[in-house]
């Protein structure tokens, strides 16, 4: 299931703080470039990107070494 990187940036400002979407993204800078995106991308996310499964459990994966917590996919496809 796609996921856009919005409703992830979004549940991460309004649960953990505005600057950890940008920790994340920087945890896995490699991972997002190799998807084909820059962080400024990820950061404006105008248009804004579906990330795919890889991509998801990556930033995931940033999420929960970061704070460790993770996001429910299915969380992030009803916003």
């Amino acid at each position: 299931m796609a996921i856009k990187a919005s409703s992830f940036k979004n549940w991460c400002t309004e649960n953990i703080s505005p600057q950890s979407w940008t920790r994340i993204c920087l945890k896995r800078v490699d991972d997002i470039r190799s998807k084909g995106y820059t962080l400024k991308e990820m950061e404006d996310l105008n248009p804004d990107i579906e990330m795919d499964d890889e991509l998801m459990e990556s930033l995931n994966s940033a999420l929960s070494e970061l704070y460790e917590m993770t996001v429910n996919e299915s969380l992030l496809a009803a916003t």
